[in-house]
């Protein structure tokens, strides 16, 4: 609730060199007195409320301030008035324009001259560093929540700077192991002494790059995958940024189509055993040679044409023909 105060020209008298100096400091700066009037303001929190020094002096956060927002201001300094220790907290402040920032306030209650108690405020605007976290946050769980394995690697040796979770668990390794870990500890194509080099060296010549190899686990098994490179240089530091797919059911899909063009194509048959001839010369019979190149399986059995050449001249066949 807005208390009542009375419009006051009260103005805190600071000293020519130190106004100057608190003039030159970027954060702002303000001070009240018991009744919650600014008496004095730098430059930066004029700037900073967007308002000119000679519209604020001797009025209060009621004047200018949301109320649920100038009672949170209230209820601080009067706890700072009564407790007379430093309080720091991260506070909502809209300025003139009516953005919103975020803020931590920092206050300590002084005695001036009169021996009356003042209250001194530093303002830090941490709204970009909350939003630089918000977006960091939203990154990490992104990555986190991609089916891809996220690597950020040192382009110098290859070193792991940060994984992500699926990274780890197709892996194997827990966190903390893997960022102890770099590419050649992974990559079967960058195992060998100078493999490193000589991928360093093909991504060094290009800003993307995408790749095939091959993924070791701990437990010492692989896997295919295809790798996509990307550098990236932030605040003069370079980066690589890799993005690996597993692509197990891609190379299994890839050998059964190969399999369907053999099948599509012209076989060597026998014309007499009706024996096929591999890609290797080796002769095998139908079935064993389309097990083989499909997911067919065989059963056997007699045509009719078949039985009654083999057992057309037996009784027991004659009886049951009829």
């Amino acid at each position: 609730m807005k208390k009542d105060i009375k419009k006051s020209k009260t103005v805190l008298a600071v000293p020519e060199l130190l106004s100057q100096i608190l003039n030159s400091v970027g954060s702002p700066v303000f001070v009240k007195d018991g009744r919650h009037r600014w008496i004095y303001l730098n430059k930066a929190f004029c700037e900073f409320m967007g308002r000119r020094v000679e519209e604020v002096l001797g009025k209060s956060d009621h004047d200018f301030f949301p109320k649920e927002q100038a009672e949170v201001f209230w209820e601080r300094d009067d706890q700072v008035f009564k407790t007379r220790g430093e309080n720091v907290n991260e506070e909502f402040f809209t300025d003139s324009a009516g953005v919103r920032h975020t803020i931590i306030t920092r206050k300590q209650v002084f005695r001036n001259e009169d021996g009356e108690d003042v209250l001194v405020g530093v303002i830090n605007d941490i709204t970009a560093l909350k939003k630089a976290n918000s977006d960091l946050a939203l990154f990490r769980k992104l990555l986190e929540n991609s089916s891809d394995a996220i690597f950020i690697v040192d382009p110098k040796d290859g070193a792991f700077l940060d994984v992500n979770e699926t990274a780890c668990r197709r892996l194997g390794y827990p966190r903390k192991t893997l960022l102890r870990m770099g590419v050649p500890d992974i990559q079967a194509i960058a195992r060998a002494p100078g493999d490193w080099e000589k991928l360093r060296a093909r991504i060094a010549a290009s800003e993307t790059l995408l790749i095939e190899g091959r993924h070791v686990r701990a437990d010492g098994s692989s896997f295919p995958v295809e790798v996509g490179i990307n550098r990236a240089e932030i605040e003069g530091r370079e980066y690589v940024l890799a993005s690996a797919r597993d692509i197990t059911e891609r190379k299994k899909m890839e050998e059964a189509l190969k399999e369907v063009d053999t099948l599509r194509g012209l076989i060597p048959m026998c014309a007499k055993c009706k024996k096929i001839r591999d890609d290797k010369g080796f002769w095998e019979k139908v079935e064993v040679y389309l097990e083989k190149h499909s997911g067919a399986r065989f059963t056997h059995g007699l045509c009719k044409e078949c039985m009654n050449e083999l057992y057309g001249k037996e009784s027991w066949f004659k009886d049951a023909e009829k």
